[in-house]
């Protein structure tokens, strides 16, 4: 009989461990998908967070823009649980998403795909300077930085890795040529919720690096809307659905036929920066990249 007791009186505790603690408010920042699914909205285009609560602890999606996202993303998780933190999937390495590790790990376990870690390093190595010139921004950034510590990935997979933690599986996808050297698409199939990472961006111009090309991306966006996601949290912008993929499809096929157009008739990539327009999205924010996206078009009609 005190077995039985002191069996019931033990999931009762674990129960109430578990269960998330009373409604609070949030801020303005943090938007509620399903129940226990939340993400940060960053600020004019900054990074999003996105904070998934199981059973057995929170996982987070990146970690925050700056380390005062970071902080406030900490504290909004302590709002909604009392669950540690076990888990952090990083979308991409740059430090937009990365800066912020050391404020959740320890105790979290940090994943991301094949080369992330290499590419934080390098990163680093090139501007030593950033993070202390960001900490002089402001007080409250100065205060943020507190305790800074690089926290590379503990955990690199290839291609794909399911993650089980509680009720909830995370599939994460490699995306290569889409944006860093170690992108994922983290997918809850249950859910259907997806972190599309920064492949895809929302009414801006993408940045293409040398390893970006136009067709891996659209690859990328036709993988991932094949998943029938209904939620579609991006790395930068106001989360939708797969509308923004349909968007993004459109964009890259009336640039590719712009500027293949002018390429079939001799024209240089020069002449052809000077000449396309895309006046359907003057309404799209990062216009200083547009000659990066004409020269990506460029590469892609040739072939290369």
């Amino acid at each position: 009989m005190k077995l039985k007791f002191f069996s019931a009186l033990f999931a009762v505790a674990l129960w109430l461990i578990a269960a998330p603690l009373p409604a609070q408010d949030l801020g303005p920042q943090i938007k509620k998908f399903k129940d226990g699914i939340y993400v940060y909205v960053g600020k004019n285009l900054n990074s999003n967070c996105g904070i998934v609560v199981t059973q057995e602890g929170v996982v987070l999606i990146d970690s925050g823009h700056n380390p005062t996202d970071s902080r406030a993303i900490a504290d909004a998780v302590k709002k909604i649980t009392p669950l540690p933190i076990r888990f952090l999937i990083d979308t991409e390495p740059h430090p937009d998403h990365t800066t912020g590790h050391f404020v959740f790990s320890p105790p979290a376990t940090i994943i991301a795909a094949k080369g992330a870690g290499e590419s934080m390093l390098a990163r680093d190595k090139a501007d030593p300077d950033r993070n202390r010139k960001l900490a002089e921004s402001s007080p409250e950034m100065r205060a943020a930085f507190e305790g800074y510590r690089m926290v590379l990935p503990h955990v690199e997979y290839r291609d794909r890795m399911t993650l089980n933690v509680g009720e909830r599986t995370f599939e994460l996808y490699y995306m290569k040529n889409v944006h860093s050297e170690a992108d994922s698409a983290v997918w809850l199939p249950k859910e259907r919720v997806l972190f599309s990472a920064s492949a895809v961006v929302v009414e801006q111009f993408n940045v293409f690096r040398p390893n970006v090309n136009i067709p891996d991306i659209l690859a990328a966006a036709k993988m991932m809307k094949a998943l029938n996601p209904e939620s579609v949290i991006p790395g930068h912008g106001i989360p939708g659905t797969t509308k923004i993929f349909d968007d993004s499809e459109r964009y890259y096929a009336l640039l590719l036929e712009r500027v293949g157009k002018l390429a079939r008739e001799g024209k240089s990539l020069d002449e052809i920066q000077k000449t396309v327009k895309m006046p359907e999205y003057d309404g799209w924010a990062t216009k200083e990249r547009y000659p990066g996206n004409i020269e990506a078009a460029y590469r892609a009609v040739q072939g290369k």
